[in-house]
């Protein structure tokens, strides 16, 4: 696992491995893509991150993180990619910026929170830790809709807001 210096330098590597597989892509579903690229792929590659940015210590306390480092891994970059192609590089560009400035931290479990910032669209990431709690990872970053942000408000403990 290599930390990768810039944002452009993540997603460039992601983009070049989805292409590289581009031509067996035909006739199927997003997961056996996902899963195609993950099988036929240099796992250390896969690996590689890029630090986002950190928590607070009082949400990382909260979480049981023994890290305020959030990662973004080629591997999470790539899945996120093909699931969500309305997603641009700006807003890939502005996760850092999303999650310092988050209106609503959410505990859905012991292992994931949900970030939701409201800035004429509401963005939601989900974190994950490891489970030696020593990393944690966005898994998915994507837009939301009001809707899922005040059913989750309501079912969920709320970090901050």
């Amino acid at each position: 696992m290599r930390e990768i210096n810039t944002f452009d330098e993540l997603y460039k590597t992601s983009i070049s491995i989805i292409e590289d597989k581009n031509n067996f892509y035909d006739n199927y579903s997003v997961t056996e893509i996902i899963n195609f690229i993950r099988f036929n792929s240099d796992k250390d590659i896969l690996n590689n991150y890029f630090v986002v940015g950190n928590l607070s210590n009082y949400v990382a306390n909260k979480i049981q993180a023994n890290t305020t480092m959030i990662k973004f891994s080629v591997d999470s970059l790539i899945k996120n990619i093909i699931e969500h192609p309305e997603l641009t590089l700006g807003e890939y560009k502005n996760l850092t910026k999303y999650l310092y400035n988050a209106e609503y931290i959410l505990l859905k479990s012991n292992k994931n929170l949900i970030y939701f910032k409201i800035d004429n669209k509401i963005y939601q990431f989900v974190i994950k830790k490891t489970q030696n709690n020593e990393e944690l990872f966005i898994t998915t970053f994507h837009k939301a809709s009001i809707n899922q942000l005040n059913k989750d408000i309501q079912r969920y403990e709320q970090i901050k807001r």
